[in-house]
């Protein structure tokens, strides 16, 4: 249990830090957007907020393992941790793609109709990780679903919860909303593995009892 609590403690070390980097990118992106009243982000913040997600977000491998190894036996566990490993590997790649690509070409960016647009636009290769990425995410979360002993654990889960996070984000008015929904998967880990390592802090001592 003290490893399972220790992998997901690295997990939500590393989904905090890539949050971090999102809303470093989202800074970049769009400070030069109307009514968001931002300012000029700091000198190299663009490169620090790439590197916070490009090592961050890899980190969810230990919390996808571990979630797996919890739900060792029922079906779809092992593929929780598989396809939650394959995840954490695109989407730091993602990550990193993106801001190379934000720091060569904020201003076209910015002037799509919104950021994730333009990033979108940029060349097959990002959207094909974008794709790779989201299918993971996709598969995890659906084994998740399935594996999970509880609906309360079945629904919170990383897709669920990233669903969540980006509906919320489309309820707030632009141009907040184009800053909101990119965050909303990190959003989601950040919850998701803070309740791992909680939850699993917690079992011990009610086991004692």
């Amino acid at each position: 249990m003290r490893a399972w609590r220790r992998a997901e403690a690295v997990a939500l070390v590393g989904a905090v830090l890539a949050l971090l980097g999102d809303l470093g990118q989202l800074w970049t992106v769009n400070a030069a957007r109307p009514g968001l009243g931002l300012g000029a982000p700091p000198a190299g913040l663009i490169v620090w907020a790439t590197l916070l997600g490009a090592f961050g977000i890899p980190l969810y491998a230990f919390g996808y393992r571990a979630e797996a190894r919890r739900l060792a036996g029922r079906p779809g566990a092992v593929l929780v941790g598989r396809a939650g490993v394959a995840f954490a590997v695109i989407g730091g790649s993602v990550h990193a793609t993106t801001g190379v690509l934000v720091a060569e070409n904020a201003r076209g960016i910015v002037g799509a109709s919104d950021p994730l647009q333009g990033i979108l636009a940029a060349g097959p290769i990002v959207l094909a990780l974008w794709a790779a990425a989201a299918v993971a995410l996709l598969v995890a979360g659906l084994a998740h679903f399935r594996a999970a002993p509880r609906l309360a654990d079945r629904l919170w889960n990383p897709l669920g919860l990233t669903l969540a996070a980006m509906a919320l984000a489309l309820l707030l008015p632009l141009p907040w909303r184009d800053f909101a929904a990119p965050a909303g998967v990190n959003v989601a880990h950040v919850l998701w593995f803070a309740r791992g390592t909680l939850r699993s802090g917690l079992r011990p001592a009610a086991r004692r009892r």
